[in-house]
């Protein structure tokens, strides 16, 4: 444990906890994590890196801590999750302006302003025929005087 781990149960707390070391095969790094731990995971090769989280569902946020822009846009450009922030974390859920939800696994939609009207919204289309059903015009039979008339139609429409 590099920081934090500190727990109040009564308190319903769990300092926010840095830990190292992590098996590759362990729980803490198998599936999403709802909590304030953050497992730190040396590396020597990110394209290794990026085929281990493009080997996993999709996570509901990737975090990345780095100066290196052309890092930033390389890592961003070959991955996906629901969103990512960049030398911070969190803080993208409390942003009321951003979209937050998820991807295939880790959720459907965003939430917050217009993303999420949008997402939680459904926008159903009507469209009412009148007395003249134009689309049966473009049906068999082809007698001359509908070829005629989808001639018309078409010329006037180019």
């Amino acid at each position: 444990m590099l920081a934090g781990g500190e727990v109040d149960v009564p308190q319903c707390y769990v300092a926010p906890t840095l830990i190292e070391g992590v098996p590759k095969d362990a729980a803490l790094l198998q599936e999403e994590i709802f909590g304030p731990i953050f497992p730190v995971i040396d590396y020597t090769d990110l394209d290794e890196v990026i085929e281990q989280i493009n080997r996993q569902p999709k996570p509901l946020a990737l975090y990345l801590w780095t100066k290196d822009t052309a890092r930033v846009h390389h890592v961003l450009a070959h991955t996906s999750s629901g969103g990512a922030c960049v030398n911070h974390c969190i803080v993208h859920v409390a942003h009321t302006g951003l979209p937050f939800g998820g991807v295939n696994n880790s959720g459907v939609g965003s939430c917050h302003g217009h993303h999420g009207f949008k997402a939680f919204s459904h926008e159903r289309s009507v469209l009412q025929g009148g007395w003249l059903n134009s689309i049966r015009v473009f049906f068999p039979p082809y007698t001359a005087a509908r070829h005629r008339l989808i001639r018309f139609i078409s010329d006037r429409l180019a």
